[in-house]
């Protein structure tokens, strides 16, 4: 038997939950009405009760002693019973230390490398001054957030590449045009 709180309106069908006349949340009732005057908020916590004798005005607010186990505890101090709010497993394992490496910096090494496994004279110095760049660029990002990327080895192994090819076509260049001045 259920009752609305607003209306005090007393309703039997258990599939009923609103009150159908003002909307109000329906209140389970924990015992029958004897009288037409009967309070329904009687047990509510809400609902403070001041006690008149003094040797218990002292302790009337003081926690309640727990149940025995096993022991009858009243409706309205019983934990509720829905279940626990379903919440996502934690993220997979990932160490700390592993971090992925900077694609510039790779990308750098790769570039340099390949200017001299393939040789110099297809496109000149500028894949080493790529390399150059690209590698200059990676240890930026690299100084900038170090405990996102990594890769520093593979930046400066195409910095230094790089610069080597850049310098054998300066080299070369100075050399042409020396030979082209004195003779």
């Amino acid at each position: 038997m259920r009752f609305c709180p607003q209306c005090k309106r007393r309703f039997d069908e258990p599939w009923l939950s609103f009150c159908s006349d003002d909307g109000t949340p329906l209140i389970q009732e924990l015992t029958p009405p004897i009288d037409p005057n009967w309070d329904p908020f009687i047990r509510e916590p809400k609902r403070e009760t001041k006690v008149d004798t003094p040797s218990e005005q002292e302790t009337q607010w003081l926690p309640r002693q727990p149940p025995m186990p096993g022991g009858w505890i009243p409706p309205d101090e019983r934990p509720s019973m829905n279940p626990a709010v379903w919440q996502p497993p934690p993220p997979p394992y990932r160490p700390t230390n592993a971090r992925p490496s900077q694609g510039l910096a790779l990308a750098s090494m790769i570039t340099a490398i390949a200017v001299i496994v393939f040789g110099m004279w297809c496109f000149g110095p500028l894949p080493g001054i790529a390399a150059v760049i690209m590698g200059l660029l990676a240890l930026s990002q690299i100084k900038k957030t170090p405990e996102k990327v990594s890769g520093k080895p593979f930046a400066v192994a195409g910095v230094i590449i790089g610069g080597i090819t850049i310098t054998f076509y300066l080299v070369l260049f100075l050399w042409f045009l020396l030979a082209l001045i004195f003779g």
